[in-house]
């Protein structure tokens, strides 16, 4: 729909007066109109059909022609007011769908873990192209957030691209480290070449944050990891 300007305003009306049809009557209770609807639509084509020359009426084609182009305008606004209802509601159910994320331990890209309950940590390394070798190593986590001595290593072989998952149950020789975080990395040899792979950590979601109207769906982790886009969550589990 297009806005009436004043100008615009008094040709409708000088059309319709024109054609036999008397504008509606405005009082200081009405509010203004700024759009043409169905009933100024229905009102003109009833005019025009009125007054047409007999010996020249105006086309079928014409008619439907004109029809379909108002159909067409008074579609389009109607699916637009659909696309906003149903992204609102969209945005809604993400919210929700975000809260039931509290609680839970989602895989997300990093290389600070955090042990669970039972002292053992988790996560996997994203390969991104195949590996004739894969080395993870495991350090605790330095005052200086550098790592510190390694805990624990381990040859995983060869793999094809995607994730590989792995697990350390927190101990070294049987006995618990009881270390509140580590930091993980890999390396990968391919082509004879070795290179760093990125790693994944399963991480406590504290809290689910509602975004702004357009933003990212983001998590804030627990044991202060920060915060990430719920895009970046490769997988979750209790």
């Amino acid at each position: 729909m297009t806005d009436i300007s004043a100008t615009s305003q008094q040709t409708l009306d000088s059309l319709l007066k024109k054609l036999g049809a008397s504008p509606a009557p405005t009082t200081s209770n009405t509010p203004k109109k700024t759009q043409l609807d169905q009933s100024d639509f229905l009102k003109l084509m009833t005019a025009q059909l009125s007054n047409q020359d007999p010996f020249a009426p105006q086309s079928n084609d014409q008619m439907i022609a004109q029809m379909a182009q108002f159909s067409t305008v008074s579609g389009i606004t109607q699916m637009n007011s659909t696309l906003s209802g149903i992204s609102t509601q969209i945005s809604e159910n993400r919210i929700a769908t975000a809260a039931n994320f509290v609680g839970k331990t989602v895989l997300v890209p990093g290389n600070v873990a955090l042990p669970d309950d039972t002292g053992a940590i988790s996560g996997a390394i994203d390969l991104p192209s195949g590996a004739t070798d894969l080395q993870l190593q495991i350090s605790t986590y330095g005052a200086d957030g550098k790592p510190g001595p390694v805990v624990y290593t381990k040859s995983m072989g060869p793999h094809n691209a995607g994730l590989v998952g792995f697990e350390w149950d927190g101990k070294v020789n049987g006995v618990a480290q009881n270390k509140s975080r580590y930091i993980v990395s890999a390396s990968m040899t391919s082509g004879g070449k070795v290179t760093a792979a990125p790693t994944d950590i399963y991480a406590p979601v504290a809290a689910a944050n509602v975004p702004l109207q357009g933003a990212d769906q983001t998590l804030t982790l627990g044991g202060d990891l920060g915060v990430v886009k719920m895009s970046d969550v490769r997988a979750f589990k209790y």
